[in-house]
């Protein structure tokens, strides 16, 4: 929609690769958070709600 990406998570840690479910209603992502050993890559699904008055 040529918006500008906008932040969803707040954790130093990384966070990337995010993908949304066919249906748009649910965001899946790979996080190494809470000290993960490099390489082991935890998958997070939230869903996605839009807030009103939002894009």
């Amino acid at each position: 929609d040529g918006a500008e990406p906008e932040r969803v998570t707040f954790t130093e840690d990384f966070d990337g690769f995010p993908v949304f479910s066919p249906d748009g209603r649910y965001l899946v992502w790979g996080s190494n958070r809470q000290k993960a050993h490099e390489g082991n890559t935890n998958l997070f699904i939230a869903e996605w709600v839009e807030e009103p008055g939002g894009p």
